[in-house]
């Protein structure tokens, strides 16, 4: 079975990954991208000394670490006993870090290696909705439009699980915005059926309250689109003091 609570490898401590964390997102804040490197490296040294080890998930709450290590139990089961490894859930300070380098090197320009540590941040955090729509900016800011849109689509399908209705609805329509500007990309947006959820009527009454009286925003079907920007807004709601917002 998944085992809660692994062991941590120094030379990062939890606390002091939840302090490199708090001060890499205020140099973001500060537009600091090339001081979040240093910071973070270390939690990500220690997050991949504990991955040869185990297999290794990050969760925000008891529940998703709960969800994590049955999902970990199960994959476990299927796989050949001589091949299998221990598996662990820890803080989400640890994937936050990888998130925010990859977030860093985008603001550095340095877009492929930012493609690595976006996704990284993705696969050890499965269940984060905003790691999820973070990785498919990258590939709609790479012009990969059929894959973004996938990735967004997954994002808010994943948003569904969020028990936080604040980020639930944030993640979701970060995910709604990202999908409807992939189709303007790829020439579909009205070309075929409305996708269920940009009718629904709590993303209409919201994005139209996120949209109103501002210029650039995209009208489908009476439904306000907020346009899009060239980074997804960064927002930690419940992980980091003050969080990230560029939207």
């Amino acid at each position: 079975m998944a085992t809660l609570g692994t062991a941590y490898a120094e030379p990062t401590k939890p606390e002091a990954a939840r302090a490199a964390i708090n001060k890499a997102t205020a140099a973001i804040k500060a537009g600091n991208p090339a001081g979040v490197i240093p910071l973070v490296d270390p939690v990500i040294t220690t997050l991949e000394e504990m991955e040869k080890e185990q297999t290794v998930n990050c969760a925000d709450s008891t529940a998703e670490a709960l969800m994590l290590s049955l999902s970990q139990a199960a994959a476990m089961d299927k796989t050949p006993a001589k091949e299998r490894r221990n598996a662990g859930v820890v803080a989400p300070d640890f994937c936050a870090a990888l998130f925010l380098k990859g977030f860093a090197l985008i603001d550095l320009m340095r877009m492929e290696e930012a493609e690595v540590f976006l996704r990284r941040a993705h696969e050890t955090a499965p269940l984060s909705a905003q790691y999820l729509n973070e990785y498919a900016q990258w590939h709609a800011s790479a012009r990969q439009w059929n894959k973004a849109h996938d990735l967004f689509q997954e994002a808010f399908d994943l948003g569904e699980w969020d028990a936080d209705k604040n980020r639930k609805k944030f993640n979701q329509a970060r995910a709604l915005r990202g999908m409807a500007f992939s189709e303007i990309e790829m020439g579909e947006l009205g070309s075929g059926p409305i996708n269920p959820a940009f009718e629904a009527p709590e993303w209409r009454t919201y994005r139209t309250d996120r949209c109103a009286g501002k210029a650039g925003c995209l009208s489908k079907n009476r439904t306000t689109i907020p346009a899009p920007i060239r980074l997804a807004p960064c927002h930690f709601a419940s992980n980091l003091e003050g969080g990230i917002n560029r939207s």
